[in-house]
């Protein structure tokens, strides 16, 4: 059986992702293999919240729904005639009724990307999840990217909380139909017998619609 190594709650991480939406680099475009999901987090626990609009504030344009040459919403015949990809198969417990995972395959990803998947509901693609290689940010290129963003999108509050002794910081902008999520770990690695800090960036974006109905079926399972 072939496991995706992008979480099924994966960081946004991946996204990433430049292209048009300032938060993947990627030429040819996707599941999610991290430890913690802040996709689910945010519909179940409620730690991450959508910023509230400021009075007499610009409505902010909606969200990039595409990431290199895929896009939410597309139907897996249009995604697997855009991109090489493999299927996730077998028994997985991760995956709902209907729902489908695939990894893009290695050369269709920018040399900076380590992974991206691509989930889809009822044969569409609703949640592309993109992890960064861990050298790829460091802190300089981590602000520029939340800054351009937040300018964009709109400024929203960067959370954060810790995975094991790692801080984690978590930045979502949403809008009626998509979600973007960015996440950032902190690791201490050693180069030269010194001891360095990296960074793990990663993305998510996700379709809304598709994401809570996907969410209301799982929790009828149970």
């Amino acid at each position: 059986m072939k496991r995706s190594r992008v979480t099924a709650g994966g960081l946004f991480l991946c996204a990433l992702i430049g292209l048009p939406w300032t938060v993947v680099s990627v030429v040819q475009a996707g599941g999610p293999s991290a430890k913690i999901d802040p996709a689910s987090k945010a519909s179940e626990r409620g730690r991450l919240h959508p910023a509230l609009p400021v009075e007499g504030a610009t409505r902010a344009p909606a969200i990039d729904r595409t990431v290199g040459l895929i896009r939410l919403g597309m139907t897996v015949e249009e995604f697997q005639k855009a991109v090489q990809s493999s299927e996730q198969t077998g028994m997985n417990p991760g995956l709902i009724e209907d729902e489908r995972s695939f990894e893009i395959a290695r050369d269709s990803l920018a040399p900076e990307i380590r992974v991206m998947g691509c989930r889809f509901l009822h044969g569409r693609l609703y949640r592309i999840t993109v992890e960064y290689r861990e050298n790829s940010f460091d802190q300089a290129r981590w602000d520029e990217r939340v800054n351009k963003n937040m300018e964009r999108y709109g400024k929203v509050p960067v959370q954060s909380q810790r995975l094991g002794e790692r801080p984690v910081e978590f930045i979502q902008w949403d809008d009626p139909n998509t979600r973007l999520l960015l996440q950032r770990e902190h690791r201490m690695g050693f180069e030269s017998k010194q001891v360095v800090k990296k960074f793990s960036v990663s993305m998510i974006l996700m379709d809304l619609a598709l994401w809570n109905e996907r969410q209301e079926a799982e929790g009828s399972l149970f």
